[in-house]
């Protein structure tokens, strides 16, 4: 009887490696082995095909994974410094604090939701531009996902306070609102816990930066803008809910606008007497209404439904068109830019 030829020692590697996941080295004695078997008519062509094929399956399935991956990431729009699907330009979140630009992603009815695309492409603010960053910070924690609602509450309170320290007069540049991009429950597993604040036109571009600060204004512009900072403040933290659904929360904020009014109200008295002569008058209107509505915001503040309370806010902003007249008329007394709608107010006489 012949003896029998030997098995190829390739042929058993290629199978062995295979199953312990390096699939590589697998393929590669599998290759070398059923090479070496038709040469030198060694058994095992079976063990080596075994190993080249279970090798081949194990990479095949790592590069599709490694391929799911890369795209998980290409969709993601809320991890920081990640590239995202769509157009040219950078992440949203490699802007930084200062930054113009437009974004990727159209904004929705309500300006909230996921992004369908996280670029966006950064321009010089002298050019016409979305956006601009005026701020971001850092969520505290690494447990679980707080959840939607917290993280956006957080995100506005924050948001809203930094404002009113990149942007000294937001007035000047007619209506602005205030956004952020913030991580969801996807980019909070993923490590994202920053928060980008930026502001624009509900629609529109803005034509210019935003930011300014004592340094660029004259001590009576100064003084008349930054009596306002108390208002403006309270404005920022409106609750997103009206008090038909909430009726706790919008009194409590009809209480920050009643001390908001009655701050603005003693610090523009205050401001007054450094405003040219001819505009002393109309602040001295402002302080008057603002004092005036006070009471209103407090009845608000203790209203006990729904009707009591929208009623009250009526009564206490039924002279906001006539302060907004009165603002213009101040502004272009002193030298600050006024509103083209406030422009167009004053131009009609009203």
């Amino acid at each position: 009887m012949a003896p029998s030829s030997p098995v190829s020692g390739f042929a058993i590697a290629s199978l062995v490696v295979s199953l312990v996941c390096l699939a590589p080295l697998g393929l590669v004695f599998g290759i070398i082995a059923l090479v070496r078997i038709s040469r030198r008519g060694e058994r095992g062509r079976g063990l080596a095909v075994a190993g080249i094929a279970v090798s081949g399956v194990v990479l095949v399935l790592a590069l599709l994974m490694m391929v799911g991956a890369l795209r998980f990431s290409v969709w993601s729009g809320n991890s920081p410094g990640v590239p995202v699907r769509g157009g040219s330009g950078m992440s949203v979140f490699a802007l930084e604090t200062g930054d113009c630009f437009t974004p990727g992603t159209e904004l929705s009815q309500d300006n909230q939701g996921p992004l369908r695309n996280g670029t966006a492409e950064r321009l010089p603010c002298e050019e016409p531009h979305r956006g601009e960053i005026y701020g971001s910070f850092e969520l505290t924690g690494q447990g679980a996902f707080p959840g939607t609602e917290e993280v956006m509450k957080t995100s506005r309170d924050r948001c809203g306070a930094l404002l009113l320290d990149y942007a000294l007069d937001l007035t000047a540049h007619g209506r602005l609102q205030t956004y952020f991009y913030y991580p969801d429950h996807g980019g909070w597993e993923r490590g994202g816990r920053t928060v980008l604040c930026w502001a624009g036109k509900p629609q529109g571009d803005l034509e210019e930066s935003i930011r300014k600060d004592e340094s660029d204004f004259e001590p009576a512009q100064y003084a008349y803008i930054s009596a306002f900072r108390p208002l403006l403040e309270a404005q920022l933290r409106a609750p997103q809910q009206g008090p038909d659904k909430d009726l706790a929360t919008a009194s409590r904020w009809a209480g920050q606008m009643a001390a908001a009014h009655a701050e603005t109200a003693r610090m523009l008295g205050e401001a007054r007497g450094g405003l040219p002569g001819d505009v002393r008058g109309p602040a001295g209107e402002i302080v008057v209404i603002f004092e005036a509505a006070v009471p209103s915001w407090e009845q608000a503040a203790r209203a006990a439904d729904t009707g009591a309370f929208l009623a009250a806010i009526k009564q206490a902003e039924r002279d906001t068109e006539v302060t907004v007249q009165l603002d213009a008329e101040i502004r272009a007394g002193v030298g600050l830019p006024v509103p083209e709608n406030a422009a167009a107010d004053r131009g009609e006489g009203v």
